[in-house]
């Protein structure tokens, strides 16, 4: 792993009767991110029953990792947690300041990579 780049893995509860309203977030923020050239990863995945989901995201570096929490907290944030029931993080121990104020919250899990390598 590059030492810049900044991993997020939330896993989030989603009650049965708000699927589709965070299916519609969802949407609304992949498409979002989509734009932001400094997002390497964003994955949105969910269990066979729709109610647990698994968001994988990393990006290049403290600047962009910043700008997108900064635009997820701004504009999403608020609908985000009315939604879900819970949400855990796992974050890179290299999170910024802002990011680890954001995400103080939900009490993430900060890990530091030890090993192991990617190809992009």
């Amino acid at each position: 792993m590059s030492e810049k780049g900044i991993h997020i893995h939330l896993t989030v509860a989603v009650p049965a009767a708000k699927k589709a309203d965070f299916h519609s977030l969802m949407d609304e923020l992949v498409e979002r991110t989509h734009k932001e050239s400094g997002t390497l990863v964003y994955e949105w995945y969910a269990t066979e029953d729709g109610l647990t989901w698994h968001i994988l995201e990393r990006y290049a570096d403290a600047e962009n990792g910043d700008l997108h929490v900064k635009g997820f907290a701004e504009n999403y944030a608020a609908r985000f947690f009315d939604i879900v029931d819970s949400c855990q993080a796992i974050v890179s121990d290299n999170a910024t300041p802002y990011i680890r104020g954001v995400l103080e919250g939900i009490s993430p899990l900060y890990i530091s990579q030890q090993g192991g390598f990617n190809r992009y």
